[in-house]
């Protein structure tokens, strides 16, 4: 559930920003979807952290877990540097940019939980 919510708050904002569902309002999206975002993230650090303390040694030295932990900052990063340079309002190039990278960088940390028990 908490990566349904995270995801798919993320998924209904970048997709708003690149110019789906014009009629809405970006800022009145941004403004109901970020909040969803943010407690599915939240949701998905509190589980993360539990499975984590349960076997820290193994899951650390597996290469995609260590990458899943590097893209999830890096998304960070790029929402971060989204919303200070005013992205919601300003629908330039470089917000289209960030939105397709913040797509691939969340689908790439789904994929890497997924290979977490297969490598």
């Amino acid at each position: 559930m908490g990566l349904g919510a995270l995801f798919g708050g993320l998924l209904v904002c970048d997709l708003r920003v690149l110019g789906w569902r014009r009629e809405l309002d970006a800022k009145d999206v941004v403004r109901l979807a970020v909040p969803l975002a943010l407690a599915g993230f939240a949701v998905c650090l509190v589980t993360g952290a539990c499975m984590f303390a349960t076997q820290p040694w193994e899951l650390w030295i597996n290469g995609a877990f260590r990458l899943k932990m590097v893209l999830i900052l890096l998304a960070g990063a790029n929402a971060a540097w989204f919303h200070w340079r005013g992205g919601v309002s300003r629908h330039d190039r470089m917000a289209r940019a960030q939105c397709w990278l913040s797509l691939g960088i969340w689908l790439a940390v789904i994929i890497c939980g997924r290979w977490i028990g297969v490598v």
